[in-house]
């Protein structure tokens, strides 16, 4: 995949499908790339911080594979690349940490610290 592959997705979104898989999402394109084998990510992501997010480098991309499926994810000059079985698109940077940093929420939800009383008698 070279450094200007792909269209650009601005309304891109990450969630969790019925199955329980990831999807990379778009509201006007609709399905843009899975994780077919990533079975119960919602129980997954009940752990998930911002650096377990899949992204890699150009000269080092985020790459998985099962049989017959491949994807790669890398950011370059202030995009994410996303390549599914030879389908590509790229995502404003900005756009696709945000997108994660949402389905991460949804599952493993900050609970901020009480401003109150403790409970330590110190």
């Amino acid at each position: 995949m070279s450094a200007d592959a792909g269209e650009a997705v601005t309304d891109f979104a990450v969630r969790v499908n019925d199955e329980h898989r990831i999807e990379f999402v778009s509201a006007s394109r609709g399905r843009l790339a899975s994780f077919p084998a990533w079975e119960h990510a919602d129980r997954d992501l009940r752990h998930f911080v911002a650096a377990d997010v899949p992204l890699g480098t150009f000269d080092a991309p985020y790459e998985d594979a099962d049989e017959g499926w491949r994807i790669a994810i890398y950011e370059h000059a202030g995009w994410v690349y996303v390549d599914e079985n030879g389908v590509s698109f790229r995502v404003p940077r900005e756009r696709y940490l945000r997108a994660w940093a949402a389905v991460i929420d949804q599952f493993n939800p900050i609970t901020p610290l009480d401003d109150g009383d403790s409970g330590d008698p110190a």
